[in-house]
């Protein structure tokens, strides 16, 4: 009679590679932590650009905050957290970093950053400017007769394109989702570790070729 015993749970490393993965956990939750915190604070600043802006950042942070009471809750618990879990949330950062440098390098993103008063209000102030732009004596309509450009204008000199710059929100936000990416990938194992490695430096090399080129900039 034989019996069939089942293999143990995997057992969280001792020592100083546990001590230094207990650093990286913390770190990766801190950086999840805070970026979801950050995004409430992104959520609150885009009311204008409309639902789907405002709704984006809200899932955003809620996503990274759980992530962070996930590793959190791993951590109390004494358990190494799932490889899977752990890469699906890699994927997630990483992808979150590259939307942002399109979102500001290029202007892919620009139609979703439609303010949802302009619907609204776009009549009444068509109407509000053609009454004050209608001359009584002479009859002319110089709102009809305003002459419409595509593109930015510039006043004097050849017209400047319009970029997004960076600002200190999303300059923090970046900060703590690159700590997020350096503690996932120091959580993964030392095979999954080096395919991850390989992949940012990839990803690293394709958006510097798309910045020598100009696509991004």
């Amino acid at each position: 009679m034989s019996t069939t015993v089942a293999p143990a749970a995997e057992a969280p490393p001792t020592g100083r590679a546990g001590r230094r993965g207990a650093w990286w956990l913390w770190a990766a939750a801190a950086g999840a932590g805070v970026a979801g915190a950050l995004h409430v604070v992104a959520a609150a600043d885009h009311l204008g650009a409309g639902e789907l802006a405002v709704g984006f950042f809200l899932l955003t942070a809620l996503a990274q905050v759980g992530l962070a009471l996930w590793l959190l809750m791993t951590s109390w618990a004494g358990q190494s957290p799932d490889r899977r879990l752990v890469a699906l949330a890699l994927i997630g950062t990483v992808g979150l970093l590259g939307l942002y440098l399109v979102a500001h390098a290029t202007s892919l993103l620009d139609s979703f950053a439609v303010a949802d008063h302009a619907a609204t209000g776009h009549a009444h102030t068509d109407k509000t400017e053609r009454m004050l732009q209608f001359d009584p004596i002479t009859g002319v309509d110089y709102f009809s007769g305003m002459s419409q450009v595509d593109g930015p204008v510039a006043m004097a000199g050849e017209p400047v394109a319009t970029r997004h710059g960076p600002e200190l929100l999303g300059t923090l936000t970046v900060a703590v989702e690159l700590l997020t990416v350096l503690g996932l990938s120091a959580l993964l194992p030392a095979s999954w570790r080096r395919t991850a490695v390989n992949g940012l430096f990839a990803l690293g090399g394709l958006a510097w070729i798309l910045w020598l080129t100009g696509v991004l900039g």
